[in-house]
């Protein structure tokens, strides 16, 4: 096959050109290339077929061919190549088949230059077909005048027919449409064909049709066929190599040499369809950014009469199984690929039906079939082609990017692709499905959520420019739900007009950091009701400046708030968890414009930017370093403080070491003075760090808070760290965390209770979207009996601000297993908070204990055994441990208790034994009230019974290890207590204590 840009003319290229490309299909040339080589002058000749799809190389392997007969001693001393249009649009019969022959000679002689063979020979030729058509010449006029030419010229003529099918559908019409496998055409052809001096043929076909296939048919063994498959994955790594060299472009041949997987997934692309892969390397040039978007939508539109060919080649069934393999994506590798029944509900078909038109399509070379994994099941050679029917014909910008995303996952890898978005913009429509396209590869990517931000953007841009319908260009189904929401409340405030926020207010609320999205939803709802709009409109304006305060606080700047909230509002920027990939897309979406500053001030904006473990928090460091070189001492400390935050002290020193160096300031003091505090365990050092920073910037209310706090923790010196509280609010009255946690100090204090609740509700109200104040409000109201009702809607108050907040949850749970009526409320709290934290044993346990009470012994071992393993290495795990074994002494004898009332005395056996081989604690089993009070002591009402089972418990081994317990059971059982009298003092005390247990709960 030749890789040029000439993909559908090889006839365009020079032999040189064209010998020059010729990478693929090498084996097929040199087989034919023999067998010619072979052939005589005279005598009997084999004819080939080279099946295989448009674009498998047959035209081109055809031109290779007639260029060896030129070329090559050994071919050219007794042949000569007589080479046909691609399309033969002029034949309508085998006469004119035969003509089309001596007008393929008279090309030939001419390119060899014999101009004057040539001339005389077109003379001959239409003086012959003209004389034909009259009728003063018989029908086969042309071959002999094709023969009797090739005799004179001493060469055996070569026919290389590219769409030989079509010839034949062609020649046996006689003008009729239909054609007939057994006309007369058909066998004439054979006839003239068969003889010592006819022409040897080798055509290309897309198929084996009725006329080769059929025994009693004329081509039936006639044509050895010879099938063009996928190029091999060395062919493909060949062509590929080639093209980088022709293409002056050394890097791609590197890429591919570094990144031999790459090729791999190229061959599977294309289905090793020479055509395509020679299509695409002008995108793997181009590289992943809009321009290549719109180079892969040209190969597309390209590859249309290409693909529409081969797609309506088949019959209709056939068709409409083929669409639906093109609609599915595969999800998860070869198991995903559909099977027969699938796409048969797909297509609305019948299975068999299916079945039937599938063995068409792998016939055709279309379908690949694999039962690998247990079921039959298929796919499209070419994913390429598949990738053509996904996009064909969709308005809808993000599912005509299905294609576009497994094409780029295949082209590009990671790194690549993020680079893309550094780069140029390009069109609205194309920027929109490269946004998409990214977002919706598999593996989610971590700026996924920002990419459909700026897919959004793009999309409601090309809307304008076009006139298009948004709803027809981008539906609200094809976002995720909060990106469709946020979208929805933009356009709700701005059509509504009652509740008079300026659009820069609108942006703040639907860009608000603090509030969550139901919340949004709810105050948008307020907004746009002509009851409500006038009074949510003034508690919006009031919590907004809370937030404006609180963010200015923490670093921002008044500059950054319009275009953060802006941003946030069409999606960008999603908080808790940003991401560094998330600020390209971002960055895109504002024009290009830097906002690298803006985006370091608010990782370090307190705890706005969550860092779930080492490798988020070392990432962002990274990018720290990158892109915020010139970022103040302040920024730098302010991260240092998001990352001790986050529990990510390591990470909080490098990014305060990086804040010192740029100069030492009040804040950067600040945080020294908390990780001396927080994570040395210095509280000495810390305070006087502190006090040095309250020195160098008297106006910031941090340092006395942290100090303030770092005071608390030594009870005696309450006063000291209460006067630091009161100057930090003195400092800055609006700042809602000082009073918290003065709060929280009164509230240690009995007598204090009242100042506490005045403290926390003062939090409240100046930063109403702060959770902390309204949980430790619920646990100080908590404590007072008559207030519990307060305390549970504070603690769901909490809850509405952030349901992420375990502390509430928690303490929500403890409030409601209080209640006898609200285990089941509990349940679900405790639940709630293992959803939140997987690994917190102690809600998982408190859990098991709740649904022990509840009766479900079965869940609560589940739960009670998680315990037990999430707390291995801390100090809950004994206890969690300890309340297992109770747990199964208590599921072991109640088994045993049911086994005794029907007189099983082997299941009570069964019991006693699991008892012991289940409890890691025996002591503490044995010694539980399940097994002394629950199931022991009301044996004593039937002395017999009692002693069968104290027989079977000394012969399970129970006396080695609750002996004390057997002997005071034993006396039980007697109404002996003074045999206990004779033991050893350690022995007697505690069989004693067990007997006074086993009596009284006997009692009973």
């Amino acid at each position: 096959m030749s890789i040029a840009t000439h993909h559908y003319n090889p006839d365009w290229l020079s032999d040189d050109a064209l010998v020059a490309g010729f990478i693929a299909r090498q084996t097929e040339f040199r087989f034919l290339r023999d067998e010619l080589a072979r052939a005589p002058l005279e005598g009997s000749v084999q004819h080939y077929l080279l099946i295989g799809l448009r674009g498998a190389g047959k035209t081109t392997l055809l031109k290779r061919l007639a260029v060896a007969i030129r070329r090559d001693t050994d071919l050219a001393d007794h042949l000569i190549a007589l080479s046909f249009p691609e399309e033969l649009y002029q034949v309508k019969d085998l006469a004119d088949f035969w003509w089309a022959a001596c007008e393929a000679l008279v090309d030939e002689l001419d390119r060899q230059g014999r101009c004057a063979d040539a001339d005389a020979l077109m003379d001959r030729t239409d003086a012959a077909r003209a004389a034909a058509r009259r009728g003063d010449q018989p029908a086969d006029a042309g071959l002999a005048l094709l023969l009797d030419t090739c005799a004179r010229l001493q060469r055996r003529p070569v026919m290389l027919v590219d769409n030989l099918d079509m010839v034949f559908e062609r020649i046996d019409k006689r003008g009729r449409k239909l054609k007939d496998p057994h006309a007369a055409a058909y066998w004439a052809l054979r006839e003239a064909l068969s003889t010592t001096r006819s022409p040897i043929v080798i055509g290309g076909s897309v198929r084996l049709s009725e006329p080769f296939t059929d025994y009693d048919k004329a081509f039936y063994d006639f044509f050895v066929p010879k099938r063009l498959g996928r190029l091999e994955l060395a062919e493909v790594r060949r062509v590929l190599e080639h093209l980088a060299d022709r293409q002056g472009s050394p890097e791609i041949k590197a890429r591919l040499k570094t990144r031999p997987s790459r090729i791999e997934t190229l061959h599977d692309l294309t289905g090793g369809n020479p055509r395509a892969v020679g299509l695409i390397f002008t995108l793997l040039q181009q590289g992943p950014n809009s321009r290549a978007v719109e180079d892969f939508e040209r190969l597309m539109d390209l590859t249309t009469p290409y693909y529409k060919a081969r797609f309506e080649l088949p019959p209709e069934h056939a068709q409409l199984v083929l669409h639906a393999l093109g609609a599915r994506r595969p999800g998860g590798g070869p198991r995903s690929a559909p099977t027969a029944a699938e796409l048969g509900a797909h297509a609305g078909l019948p299975t068999n039906v299916v079945s039937a038109q599938l063995d068409v399509l792998e016939r055709e070379g279309l379908l690949e079939k694999s039962a690998a994994f247990g079921r039959t099941q298929y796919r499209i050679a070419e994913q390429l082609f598949r990738l053509w029917l996904q996009m064909r014909g969709n308005r809808r910008v993000r599912q005509s990017a299905l294609g576009l995303t497994e094409f780029l996952e295949a082209m590009y890898d990671e790194e690549e692709l993020t680079a893309a978005l550094q780069g140029a913009t390009g069109p609205a429509l194309s920027e929109a499905r490269l946004a998409f396209a990214m977002a919706d590869m598999r593996g989610r990517r971590a700026d996924r959520r920002s990419l459909e931000a700026w897919g959004a953007d793009c999309a409601t841009r090309y809307a304008d420019e076009s006139g298009a319908e948004m709803n027809e260009v981008l539906p609200s189904c094809d976002l995720s739900e909060e990106l469709a929401t946020l979208k929805a409340l933009r356009a709700r405030l701005a059509g509504c007009t009652g509740h008079d926020l300026t659009p820069a207010e609108q942006d703040a609320l639907v860009g608000a950091l603090d509030l969550r999205l139901e919340a949004k939803r709810a105050a948008v709802d307020a907004l746009c009701s002509s009851g409500t709009a006038v009074t949510e409109a003034e508690r919006m304006r009031k919590y907004q400046l809370a937030e404006r305060r609180k963010l200015l606080r923490y670093g921002l700047l008044e500059a950054d708030l319009p275009l953060l909230y802006g941003l946030r509002a069409r999606g960008f920027f999603p908080l808790p968890h940003l991401h560094p990939d998330d600020i390209a897309p971002a960055q895109r979406a504002n024009g290009g414009t830097s906002l690298d500053a803006l985006t370091w001030r608010l990782v370090g904006a307190w705890s706005y930017v969550k860092f779930t473990d080492e490798a988020a928090a070392e990432g962002w460091l990274s990018w720290g370093r990158k892109h915020a070189t010139d970022a103040s001492a302040n920024a730098w400390a302010n991260v240092a403080g998001a990352l001790r935050r986050s529990d990510q002290p390591n990470a909080a020193r490098e990014a305060l070491t990086e804040a010192t160096q740029r100069g030492t300031t009040a804040r950067t003091e600040y945080e020294r003075a908390c990780l001396l505090a927080e994570v040395a365990g210095l509280p000495t050092e810390a305070e006087a760090t502190f006090h040095a920073a309250a020195t160098l910037d008297p106006s910031d209310p941090f340092p006395w808070n942290g100090l303030g706090n770092t005071i608390a923790e030594q009870s005696e010196r309450a006063n000291e760290a209460e006067a630091a509280y009161h100057k930090a609010i003195e400092i800055d009255p609006t700042y809602a965390t000082p009073w918290h946690n003065l709060g929280n100090l009164l509230a240690k204090q009995p007598e204090r209770t009242d100042e506490a609740e005045a403290a926390y509700r003062q939090a409240i109200e100046i930063d109403p979207a702060l959770a902390s104040p309204w949980s430790n409000l619920g646990s100080l109201l908590a404590g007072q009996p008559r207030r519990i009702n307060e305390a549970e809607a504070a603690y769901r108050k909490a809850i509405e601000i952030d349901p992420s907040d375990r502390g509430s949850w928690i303490n929500l749970a403890f409030l409601l297993a209080e209640q006898t009526k609200r285990t089941d409320e509990a349940v679900a709290a405790y639940q709630k908070v293992i959803e939140i934290d997987p690994n917190d044993s102690w809600a998982t346990g408190h859990l098991g204990l709740l649904q022990a009470e509840k009766g479900d012994l079965e869940a609560a071992e589940a739960s009670i055994k998680r315990a037990v393993t999430v707390s291995l290495e801390t100090e809950l795990h004994e206890f969690w441990q300890a309340q297992l074994d109770r747990l199964h002494a208590r599921r072991s004898t109640i088994a045993a208790t049911r086994a005794l009332s029907v007189g099983s005395f082997a299941d009570t056996r069964a019991a006693l034994d699991k008892l012991l081989a289940d409890a890691a604690d025996l002591p503490t089993a044995l010694a539980s009230q399940a097994f002394v009070e629950d199931f022991l002591a009301p044996l004593l009402a039937n002395p017999t019974q009692a002693a069968s089972v104290l027989g079977l418990l000394h012969g399970l081994g129970y006396d080695r290890h609750a002996r004390p317990l057997l002997l005071a059971f034993e006396a039980a059982i007697d109404g002996k207590p003074e045999l206990l009298d004779a033991l050893e003092p350690e022995t007697r005390n505690a069989a004693k204590r067990m007997y006074e247990r086993l009596t009284k709960a006997a009692k009973h």
